[in-house]
């Protein structure tokens, strides 16, 4: 009898083993999907982040006072930078994952002069941090975090409008 439930006790670890395992899979492959949607959005992103920065750069070459409102588009535009920053330098590859990120970092083809680089990287070697050891359900969370960071980058860039 004894016996009979050290086997049942096995078995019922095993399976739920084996279900909790499943279930960190389908939830790894989930953020796998919202990984591919953010390099996706970040395509659409990063060229207007780009642009505003080059355009915050050029008011302030002008050699001129500036208004209140450029002074305003400004400052909104050094935020955005910053959190874009933020993003490339700490998106978080999900494992096992291949992929491209579709864009070219090689930055010849458009002009840098009076370009600050101090809070934009152009290295852009997408290396990203290290690899965590989480979950399937902790990577999805991340995966969601950063997505929402990139979808809120994106709304503060309509927002600014033209100076």
């Amino acid at each position: 009898m004894y016996r009979i439930s050290i086997v049942a006790f096995v078995l019922a670890s095993l399976l739920v083993a084996c279900q909790s395992t499943e279930q960190t899979d389908a939830a790894m492959e989930e953020a796998g999907k919202v990984h591919m949607e953010i390099i996706e959005l970040e395509k659409e992103v990063h060229p207007k982040v780009d642009a505003v920065i080059e355009r915050k750069n050029q008011l302030q070459v002008e050699g001129r006072e500036l208004t209140e409102a450029e002074q305003t588009y400004i400052s909104q535009v050094e935020s955005i930078e910053n959190s874009y920053a933020y993003f490339e330098e700490n998106l978080v590859e999900v494992p096992g994952l291949e992929h491209d990120h579709g864009h070219s970092h090689d930055h010849h083809d458009h002009d840098h002069e009076g370009h600050d680089h101090s809070g934009h990287d152009h290295d852009h070697d997408h290396s990203h941090a290290a690899p965590l050891d989480v979950t399937g359900e902790d990577m999805l969370i991340i995966q969601k975090e950063f997505k929402d960071t990139l979808v809120s980058i994106q709304t503060r860039l309509a927002a600014l409008g033209e100076i």
